[in-house]
């Protein structure tokens, strides 16, 4: 068990979670586009930064629009994600199949794996590649690499990160891209669905959700705490909620059309 795992949380930040807290943002057709960052494998940073308060309802998301409805993704569209095939320990890739299930099921999101690539994750990955996936927002990249890979906020004792890209201006934003990367030097780790603790699935799937939109909650009885906790991989109530809160129970919400963004200072 490391370290991150045994001292109390700290609610840190890791590229950002809310509008004003960001590490980077991207210009985009008059208003922002805007890297909401997960956190690293329910694994506690340092930086004394809070994340978002959890709901009476026992979820929290990343960060809201005017309307009072989370940030989320498009519910009349698929989720597109492409896998870099690089660096798969045995086992995780059922592993990704069994929590795309679950979430799909609990939101009513559509999560799409298209395929593969030979794109490599990077902290500075932009969300708009025309000259690899056409005039069109970039697919989720799902992929393994090692702590620090071409800037990637992945600490050694790191599960994983996910990190969302929302494009609209103030309180209109949408999910169009992202990626969700997992250590590879974790070797710790086991596939399959037999403990919270020990287990890819729950790691896979905690980063998924945060990808959805689901930020951290200080309550072990969900998959989304801090810490990766004890117990069966299952989702909790909260979590169910929250999943619910940024699933399809919505009216659709298409994204401004693809185009080439400018990175822009943090504000």
């Amino acid at each position: 068990m490391s370290e991150a795992e045994t001292r109390p949380p700290r609610w840190p930040l890791l590229l950002g979670i809310v509008a004003l807290l960001l590490t980077g943002a991207l210009a985009l057709l008059g208003g922002w586009l805007w890297v909401l960052g997960g956190p690293a494998g329910n694994e506690a940073r340092d930086g004394g930064v809070s994340y978002p308060a959890a709901s009476q309802d026992g979820y929290a998301v990343w960060e809201r629009n005017d309307d009072g409805v989370p940030v989320r993704w498009d519910p009349c569209e698929p989720i597109e994600l492409v896998l870099a095939p690089d660096g798969w320990p045995d086992g995780t890739r059922a592993d990704l199949e069994a929590a795309i299930d679950t979430l799909q099921r609990a939101s009513g999101l559509d999560l799409d794996v298209v395929g593969t690539t030979d794109e490599r994750p990077s902290g500075s990955r932009l969300p708009y590649q025309p000259e690899r996936y056409g005039d069109r927002w970039a697919p989720v990249l799902v992929a393994w690499a090692e702590p620090g890979e071409a800037g990637l906020p992945l600490r050694d004792i790191d599960r994983g990160v996910a990190v969302p890209v929302a494009v609209g201006a103030d309180g209109d934003r949408t999910y169009v891209s992202g990626q969700v990367v997992f250590n590879l030097e974790r070797d710790d780790l086991e596939p399959g669905d037999a403990d919270r603790q020990s287990s890819w699935q729950a790691t896979i799937l905690h980063e998924l959700a945060h990808l959805l939109g689901l930020a951290h909650v200080d309550d072990p009885e969900q998959l989304m705490y801090t810490y990766p906790g004890e117990g069966p991989v299952t989702l909790g109530d909260g979590d169910r909620r929250g999943l619910e809160a940024v699933g399809e129970g919505h009216d659709c919400r298409p994204a401004p059309a693809a185009d080439a963004v400018e990175v822009a200072p943090a504000p």
